[in-house]
């Protein structure tokens, strides 16, 4: 019982150190509101662009399949095509998760500066 609560103990002080460890590394980033607001303005400026390149990248994507929409309209044509994506499909496929990977991350990064700073 004894070592139990000694193990409750430290993990808590471990969590204590590791928010305190956080803070100050959030404080140390961002130590007045005019820092903070020029680290939020830049990330939205490139998010900004991100969501620009996101754009261009679907524009030149080849149309894929509408099964969803087929299924009303009766059509099939698609159902017993090749659907493996190659050579520049493959490619913008890649880079438009990578992006909205990116997109996500940097959208949660303003999302916890907004929140703890301002």
């Amino acid at each position: 019982m004894i070592k139990s609560n000694c193990l409750n103990s430290s993990y808590f002080e471990i969590l204590l150190y590791s928010n305190y460890l956080g803070v100050f590394m959030i404080n140390l980033l961002a130590s007045t509101t005019k820092l903070a607001q020029q680290l939020i303005l830049g990330f939205e400026i490139f998010i900004f662009i991100i969501a620009f390149i996101m754009i261009a990248i679907g524009l030149l994507q080849n149309k894929q399949s509408q099964t969803g929409l087929s299924a009303l309209n009766g059509g099939n044509e698609e159902l017993f095509s090749n659907s493996k994506e190659r050579g520049l499909d493959k490619t913008l496929s890649i880079w438009m998760l990578v992006l909205g990977i990116i997109f996500f991350i940097i959208a949660l990064i303003i999302s916890i500066i907004t929140n703890t700073l301002l």
